[in-house]
């Protein structure tokens, strides 16, 4: 099966939370995972696996998750050429609506801009992740699974 490779950045937990679920699901279909923190990552951790997940959460007015946005930008445009990616955006309309779940856009601009593959529709969360545990995040780590190879 496939190798996959989870960067996250998280601040309070919940995207830590998202990626640890996703993990187990990709896990129990048979994938090799490995889940990072953003900063214990480096850019050529991506080369070495089939696929890269990347997630993180929203702040302010719109902003990325801290950890995550300077991981991407230690990035170089080769990093993600032709690199097969799915993304995972976080964020709660309670701070601004405007800008809510602004993570998922940053990261899915962040990749095909510098010619990598979206192989999935982003998994976007609004609120507490916790009621879409067992639904929308467990459905979409199935699907995903289904498109590893």
């Amino acid at each position: 099966m496939a190798s996959v490779l989870i960067i996250f950045g998280s601040t309070g937990g919940n995207t830590e939370l998202v990626c640890d679920e996703v993990s187990q699901i990709l896990s129990e279909t048979k994938h090799k995972v490995t889940v990072q923190r953003a900063e214990k990552s480096i850019p050529s951790d991506i080369k070495k696996y089939n696929y890269c997940i990347l997630a993180g959460s929203t702040y302010g007015q719109g902003l990325l998750q801290e950890d995550i946005n300077k991981f991407i930008k230690q990035c170089s445009p080769n990093d993600f050429l032709k690199r097969k990616f799915a993304i995972i955006g976080l964020g709660d309309n309670k701070y601004n609506t405007e800008y809510v779940i602004e993570s998922a856009k940053i990261l899915e601009k962040t990749v095909t801009e510098n010619g990598g593959i979206l192989i999935s529709p982003t998994l976007r969360i609004n609120k507490t992740p916790v009621v879409y545990i067992e639904t929308t995040i467990k459905t979409w780590a199935e699907n995903l699974s289904k498109q590893l190879k």
